[in-house]
């Protein structure tokens, strides 16, 4: 039974993931703004980025309330003051978040398509509607199945995929096949197919397509290191191009995987051991909302090198909002002019 046990537990599990929901929250709406004041200026990169950062900002807003929709007099619950209206609600929005997971495929795809296979914008604008379609529809046709089949309810620190009342008997795993549930019957099985069998799939799929980027750029330089006197300054450059985006494009990586590194391990130790240990509840918790304040860190990662290029003394932490406010500022007037 997924649930905190003490009044302190049960407090933190509430109250802890508010902080990382709003960073991400705020992080993904800034990423937003910075798109969106490019104006023709997007290019696919952009456009994955923009309904990665959309996604995500819904779910973080629905993190953000982590017990507060839950209905009031659930048991070792603080702060449940909602109803199954508003549980559901918030439910619909943290399902949704898979559509962000989808986007992070879809960025490496379109990495694989620009490095490996040198497409230019042109050809991936032919595909790029499929990119967007199969993380959206990942998102939206998982959440209206759940919400026909009453799935969502309490699941200790959120509404999510789960089973009612908490820790009910569900029948596909009772010896007669009948359920004790009110609600959400075999959910368990439900948050595999919808959610972590989906999840895991992404992140065999990314770690695959990042090696084949970095294998293919490892290639690219030994070759060139092998014919240094007869490489130009056109190709030089071109690998060089090549090694940044491909940068990039682990970074965007990092950020997925460190967005779900405690979730898996919590998932994993109760394969194992059919326990929930708090602290990795807790660690769930908190790193879940987390991915869009890792992906504003990304993208604007190269124009902080530039500036650290040119303030190389300013402290780190400084130079990062700085740089960040010269953003703003350079893209918000346009988009407002626009509007």
């Amino acid at each position: 039974m997924v649930m905190a046990t003490t009044i302190a537990q049960q407090q933190a599990v509430a109250i802890a993931p508010k902080f990382t929901a709003a960073a991400s929250a705020i992080s993904s709406s800034i990423m937003i703004f910075l798109i969106l004041g490019r104006g023709k200026e997007k290019n696919t990169y952009h456009r994955l980025v923009l309904g990665m950062s959309l996604s995500d900002l819904l779910a973080s807003i629905a993190w953000f309330f982590t017990t507060w929709p839950i209905p009031r007099g659930t048991p070792d619950v603080f702060g449940a003051v909602g109803n199954q209206q508003t549980c559901s609600a918030q439910a619909f929005f943290t399902q949704f978040s898979l559509s962000t997971v989808m986007y992070n495929a879809s960025l490496a795809i379109y990495y694989v398509l620009v490095i490996v296979k040198g497409w230019i914008d042109r050809d991936i604008a032919r595909v790029e509607a499929l990119l967007h379609v199969n993380a959206i529809s990942w998102g939206l046709g998982t959440t209206m199945t759940s919400l026909g089949l009453t799935l969502f309810n309490p699941v200790g620190w959120d509404c999510w995929i789960g089973a009612a009342p908490l820790g009910c008997q569900e029948s596909w795993n009772s010896p007669d096949g009948t359920t004790t549930c009110e609600r959400g019957d075999n959910a368990s099985l439900y948050q595999w197919a919808f959610y972590f069998a989906p999840i895991c799939s992404v992140i065999l799929l990314v770690t695959g397509l990042m090696y084949w980027v970095y294998s293919y750029v490892a290639t690219l330089e030994r070759k060139m290191k092998r014919y240094t006197h007869h490489i130009t300054g056109g190709e030089q450059s071109t690998l060089s191009q090549q090694k940044r985006v491909a940068g990039q494009a682990a970074a965007y990586v990092g950020s997925f995987f460190m967005t779900w590194l405690f979730p898996a391990i919590f998932q994993l130790v109760n394969i194992i051991t059919g326990n929930f240990p708090f602290p990795l509840l807790l660690l769930k918790a908190i790193s879940i909302p987390i991915q869009g304040l890792f992906n504003l860190f990304v993208f604007i990662r190269p124009s902080y090198v530039q500036y650290r290029e040119c303030n190389p003394d300013e402290f780190f932490i400084c130079a990062w909002f700085s740089n960040l406010k010269q953003q703003i500022v350079r893209w918000g007037p346009r988009r407002i002019a626009e509007i």
